[in-house]
């Protein structure tokens, strides 16, 4: 029994890199020091610390400074990293079906984005599990706009643009199928870059992102439509969670539900200042007139299709377009 705790005492120093009295989760988020999802973070870890006494901590590493949400991945899984905030791509790679939250033009407000959340997140939140990760709680980082060094305002209008898709992701590449788009893959960091060189003149973003990861200040029209909300989350490794003791455990996961909230909250309502910010900052909007707007949905309805049996069921599909639609029936 003692050789047993102490290879317990041992490994939990190995792992976390301090003393099993005191354990340091390192976890990594692509957004920078000082923004939303750092500042949650932040106060996270110090309630966290609090509670526990000092028995566990959080360690940010932000603004991708280990990597893109692919690298952060395989660091998790050799134990390099203990957690992460990620957004719907990271999630993904992990648990494809996730990303049926995040089809474009599904949901057009929050109040729809909340009745598919609720529809399906406990179902999808099971996933994690059998891959050996813990969900500690969903975030996002808001609905997706095109910003671009041309109007676009139609899919034509995108003939013949350097169009960004970040590297990997399957339902980008769907939808840039769709739309006949020849996309320009390129991992996160290495986007304001390629905009400064004029390698990219359009990408896609959160007005919070745009702000965050400095990209507006490359491109000169927001396209006023809604391609999609962008889902997120914090995941820990299992392993990572058996070196915590089950008191803390709780600790940990009542604290991440907490502050989780808090970033969605917050996202929500710093995205909306953050679009008129960039209209004053000297951004021109660009309109989308209606028959432009069902001429995307229409298309957009043969991305969900597509991605069946690739991302997700259709089963899943369905019952995610059917939580809308039941959503705006009753708002009726």
């Amino acid at each position: 029994m003692k050789k047993t705790a102490f290879l317990v005492l041992m490994a939990a120093v190995l792992f976390f890199g301090t003393s099993a009295d005191a354990l340091e989760i390192k976890i990594a988020i692509l957004a920078p020091e000082g923004t939303t999802w750092h500042k949650v973070m932040a106060a996270w870890n110090e309630e966290l610390s609090q509670k526990t006494s000092g028995r566990v901590s959080i360690k940010i590493y932000a603004g991708g400074v280990l990597g893109d949400e692919k690298d952060v991945i395989r660091k998790m899984n050799i134990g390099q990293v203990h957690a992460a905030g990620f957004t719907g791509l990271g999630l993904g790679i992990i648990n494809p079906e996730v990303r049926v939250l995040e089809l474009p033009t599904l949901v057009s407000n929050y109040a729809e984005a909340d009745a598919l959340a609720k529809a399906l997140q406990p179902r999808l939140k099971l996933g994690f599990d059998k891959k050996g990760f813990v969900l500690l709680g969903w975030a996002e980082t808001g609905f997706v706009y095109i910003f671009s060094n041309s109007p676009i305002a139609s899919p034509s209008d995108m003939d013949g643009k350097k169009m960004w898709a970040w590297e990997g992701d399957p339902l980008v590449e769907a939808m840039y199928r769709e739309f006949k788009i020849v996309p320009i893959p390129l991992p996160l960091t290495d986007v304001r870059t390629s905009l400064q060189t004029h390698l990219i003149d359009a990408v896609y973003t959160p007005p919070l992102g745009a702000i965050a990861l400095q990209w507006f200040t490359q491109t000169k029209y927001i396209t006023d439509l809604k391609l999609s909300d962008s889902t997120g989350g914090i995941l820990i490794t299992k392993k990572a969670m058996q070196m915590i003791s089950p008191k803390d455990q709780e600790i940990l996961k009542e604290t991440a539900e907490k502050y989780s909230k808090q970033l969605v909250e917050r996202t929500r309502s710093e995205n909306e200042k953050s679009y008129q910010t960039l209209l004053e900052s000297g951004l021109t909007q660009v309109k989308v007139q209606d028959d432009e707007r069902e001429r995307i949905t229409s298309t957009c309805r043969k991305v969900w299709d597509s991605l069946v049996g690739k991302l997700y069921s259709r089963e899943l599909l369905n019952e995610a377009i059917s939580a809308v639609e039941s959503h705006r029936s009753s708002s009726k």
